[in-house]
């Protein structure tokens, strides 16, 4: 077991330094084609932070194991919003802005209800029901991507032209490299996660879908992790909020939608309650936008999260 554990360990290592190279040499690029950067991030950083989730998830879910592939997802939604950001905004106060408040948390809300809806119908999230999340993703990342690049515009009228924008650079080649590892790093990192917390789980006779909730979730997880605590360091509140919200979007829609392709991932209804969880949650971090400081998360707001994080995991694992 000792031995699982230290492969485990050494998984979600290639898991984070994959994402890492792959965001990294993507943004690179993109910003050599004249892509704004405000859009590289909330498109590139966005899918990248959820890469680990999505391969975990795919990986689960070829190899038959559909608890881990959904404790995934729903535990690391649930880390993002409760434990995440509320570091962050123990950390410093985060601010909401209006665009996070009437767009991106109600598009969360209805990407869970979206999922809860095609998983329930049948008791399974199937190919086509995997290509409507996809395509609702598709259609977030393509408005997303059209109000970055109007704001991009408008930034770029008051500023004067830089003549070495979108010149190829020697560099163009390590960045496809690092896109290349990056992708290598996650799928041998994935196996590793995915196959070891298997037998941990049938040793300890824990389910897959509690070790998926907690330590699978938590390990997919540390991109985002890192992002927002940095992020909220530097006083960035706007990529800490960004970051748990898009990653969030990106894990209901593209990493339980992506793996739908390959096998249809048959789903227990105890997840109901986890989706319920992470919509009313959503909600309420809606709610304190008025509460206390006008469009802001307090440190005692964060700190009721965290709190809430524990007592989810703790019953997680009682039920």
């Amino acid at each position: 077991m000792l031995l699982s554990l230290i492969v485990i360990v050494l998984g979600f290592a290639l898991l984070i330094f994959g994402a890492n190279f792959l965001v990294d040499g993507a943004c690179s690029i993109a910003a050599r084609l004249g892509v704004p950067e405000r859009v590289a991030g909330l498109t590139i950083v966005a899918i990248g932070t959820s890469l680990p989730e999505l391969v975990v998830s795919v990986t689960s879910a070829v190899g038959g194991h559909a608890d881990m592939a959904f404790g995934n997802v729903m535990g690391s939604c649930l880390a993002n919003l409760l434990l995440i950001l509320g570091l962050s905004a123990v950390i410093a106060p985060v601010t909401l802005s209006r665009s996070t408040q009437r767009f991106e948390i109600p598009v969360s809300v209805a990407a869970c209800g979206l999922l809860a809806l095609v998983a329930n119908t049948d008791g399974q999230v199937t190919m086509v029901e995997g290509v409507v999340l996809l395509a609702a993703f598709v259609a977030f990342v393509a408005r997303t991507v059209a109000v970055g690049l109007g704001e991009g515009a408008t930034e770029k009228d008051g500023a004067p032209e830089d003549p070495n924008t979108g010149a190829v650079s020697a560099n163009t080649f390590r960045d496809l490299l690092f896109i290349v590892g990056g992708i290598a790093m996650l799928k041998f990192g994935a196996d590793f996660v995915v196959d070891n917390s298997v037998e941990i789980a049938g040793a300890m006779g824990i389910s897959e879908r509690v070790i998926g909730i907690t330590v699978v979730a938590l390990g997919t997880c540390l991109p985002e992790l890192v992002t927002s605590v940095v992020a909220a360091f530097r006083g960035n509140s706007d990529i800490a909020v960004g970051n748990v919200v898009g990653s969030n979007i990106s894990n209901l829609l593209l990493v339980m939608g992506g793996p739908a392709l390959f096998a249809s991932i048959p789903y227990d209804p105890a997840y109901n309650v986890d989706l319920a969880l992470l919509a009313l949650f959503s909600a309420v971090l809606v709610g304190f936008a008025f509460i206390g400081r006008r469009h802001e998360m307090s440190r005692a707001n964060g700190v009721v999260f965290v709190v809430l994080y524990a007592a989810y995991i703790a019953t997680s694992v009682m039920r």
